[in-house]
């Protein structure tokens, strides 16, 4: 029997795990530590798809470059029996982002993308975020209760990406629908969900409007440029005598990066932050704790648990042979609980250090946004702290966990109290 054959022979005796269960949902890490420790590099049958789970694979994973991060043939997976070509402006635009990109071709796009992040720029996003943070607090404030989830995070960030790239004003609600419309088909739900088919057509809907709204403002700033992220990059585009018709996808890889990770990690760590009352008075307290509680919270409840990559050739990961096309999910979530790295990864624990979580995905992928998100969840729970010092949660309004994706983890609705 050779090796290929053994691995066949395991898979077929393997133990399920359902990913996609309600408590897994709810709450994956017992199902993580169990996976970690009975098969850390398993093969799920019903998914069509390897999940790694422990810190030293995953991390190994995210630098291998014999995995790619062009994930259209998952995308097209996902689609079941429908026609592909309910995805067709979806697919077009997701490959020519950065995100989808190998090296070399990765390299250039990451550089240009870099000039949107300029010194001048990010001294520029600590007021926008700060005055976004206080003028949607000020329309909770007399009323005692809030949901965290439609009353702060699902709207901050999307606004303050969209004044950061200069977005019209009547446009950024669109922003915000559409951001969440291509997330939930991206974010790989339940495999034979029975409402795939209108992810999918909304997902698709969704990127043709995008496009034709990025392009819209990539012209008219190429006619009069301004200090805002769409600007920046159209002059370097321009500098470097590139299409600016490439553009497009890597405007909306950051405009939706920024919206969807950062509107889950708000409410996660009101979430952790609540049930450790021992951590929250810690950090009302003592406010200078602020940037090492933002990297606990990524730790403890990462908004993106798994991120995916495909095999670009044969290969052998904890043992277990790979075959090139392989789908393989990396279980960044299931590694920053890994003991093996972290003591006492189950505590939360706002004074933790070292703390290197995979929360932002180490690699030549590493979170472009980093600076940002961490300024924004910054201020953001520093000012609500500050804000509404008597934070609990409301006793009267259950708390409804997101159930559709594997791929993010957040709250449909956080109802608190203060």
């Amino acid at each position: 029997m050779n090796t290929h054959q053994k691995s066949m022979l395991a898979i077929a005796n393997q133990q399920t795990y359902d990913l996609f269960a309600p408590e897994a949902l709810l709450n994956p890490y017992p199902l993580y530590k169990q996976m970690r420790e009975e098969d850390p590099v398993h093969y799920n049958q019903s998914f069509g798809y390897w999940v790694l789970t422990g810190y030293r694979d995953v991390e190994a994973a995210l630098r291998d470059e014999r995995l790619s991060a062009d994930r259209t043939a998952l995308f097209i997976n996902q689609l079941g029996n429908l026609d592909v070509n309910l995805i067709q402006n979806f697919i077009q635009v997701i490959s020519k982002s950065m995100m989808a990109k190998d090296l070399p071709d990765h390299t250039q796009l990451r550089k240009l993308a870099n000039q949107g992040f300029t010194t001048r720029a990010i001294e520029s996003w600590q007021s926008i975020i700060q005055n976004t943070t206080d003028r949607l607090l000020d329309n909770v404030q007399s009323h005692g209760c809030m949901d965290v989830v439609s009353d702060l995070s699902v709207i901050l960030p999307g606004l303050i990406i969209s004044e950061i790239f200069g977005v019209p004003e009547a446009q950024r609600a669109n922003l915000s629908r559409w951001a969440i419309d291509i997330g939930t088909f991206w974010g790989a739900p339940a495999p034979g969900s029975s409402n795939i088919e209108e992810y999918a057509r909304k997902a698709d809907l969704a990127v043709a409007h995008f496009s034709a709204l990025i392009r819209q403002l990539i012209e008219e700033r190429r006619r009069q440029p301004g200090t805002d992220m769409i600007s920046l990059l159209t002059v370097a585009y321009q500098e470097q005598g590139l299409n600016l018709e490439e553009l497009p996808p890597q405007c909306m890889l950051i405009l939706n990066a920024a919206h969807l990770t950062t509107a889950d990690l708000i409410p996660n760590g009101v979430n952790a932050l609540l049930h450790h009352p021992e951590q929250l008075r810690k950090l009302q307290e003592n406010p200078a704790l602020i940037n090492a509680a933002v990297e606990e919270i990524i730790r403890f409840d990462t908004p993106a648990p798994f991120v995916f990559r495909v095999a670009k050739q044969d290969l052998t990961i904890g043992g277990k042979h790979i075959l090139k096309g392989s789908v393989i999910a990396l279980g960044l979530g299931a590694a920053n609980h890994d003991p093996a790295k972290f003591d006492s990864p189950e505590v939360f624990n706002i004074t933790r250090s070292p703390n290197e979580h995979l929360g932002f995905a180490p690699g030549i992928h590493f979170c472009l946004g980093v600076v940002l998100a961490r300024m924004e969840l910054a201020i953001c729970f520093t000012t609500l702290l500050r804000r509404l010092p008597n934070l609990r949660f409301d006793p009267d309004k259950q708390a409804i966990p997101r159930h559709t994706s594997l791929v993010f983890k957040g709250f449909d609705s956080l109802p608190i109290k203060f």
